[in-house]
């Protein structure tokens, strides 16, 4: 599956990108949501993101809470939300013998998991993450390596007793990062191997929606 192309008019400007995030960001600019550095012009805006307590569900927008994640290479920061729902007790994550050229970044597991929709390859985990919804959100996402070792530091509740889980970081073009709930450790695993999975959204900051 290829990740659909968006195309932006913003005055004399037309834009082509494979980013939702991007998009949105560029939409709210021209909306007036936000100013010219990225910051929310009100601070009624800025209240209506206020998270709930880690680990508490947030409503509307899809699930557990889970904190901050820093933005790598100097993309915005972001709120974490993993729905509950949105847990799979196997699928793997892929065909082996190939390395995928963008999938490899330990924090950021949404361009990990576009790198791997957009490659030649299936990739069951990241497909099967891409398609599940929250409270009407379609953006969901298989974590990175980081983005699940923060699941576990902060809700390691929701997944309990299910041992070792796939993550969207691929190690080489024979293996894929897996993070364990009980402990906390990390290891990496074949990647045609079945293991439980699950998917995450998340929420610029700051952001209106």
């Amino acid at each position: 599956m290829t990740t659909q192309q968006i195309k932006l008019e913003v005055g004399n400007t037309t834009i082509h990108t494979k980013n939702a995030l991007l998009a949105r960001q560029v939409l709210e600019q021209e909306a007036g949501l936000a100013s010219s550095n990225g910051e929310l012009i009100t601070s009624a805006l800025t209240s209506t993101l206020a998270p709930p307590a880690i680990g508490q569900h947030w409503h509307g927008q899809g699930g557990t809470y889970v904190g901050v994640m820093r933005g790598v290479n100097g993309q915005p920061d972001y709120h974490l939300i993993a729905p509950k729902h949105a847990q799979i007790a196997e699928i793997t994550y892929g065909p082996r013998g190939k390395n995928i050229d963008g999938a490899s970044c330990a924090r950021d597991g949404l361009a990990n998991t576009s790198a791997l929709l957009a490659s030649s390859t299936e990739h069951p985990a990241a497909q099967w993450a891409a398609d599940q919804q929250a409270d009407g959100h379609r953006d969901l996402y298989l974590p990175a390596r980081a983005e699940a070792y923060l699941c576990w530091a902060n809700i390691p509740e929701q997944f309990a007793d299910k041992g070792w889980w796939l993550t969207s970081t691929q190690y080489g073009p024979y293996y894929a990062w897996i993070q364990n709930f009980g402990d906390g450790s990390q290891g990496y695993d074949d990647e045609a191997n079945a293991r439980p999975a699950f998917a995450v959204r998340r929420i610029l900051i700051p952001s209106p929606l």
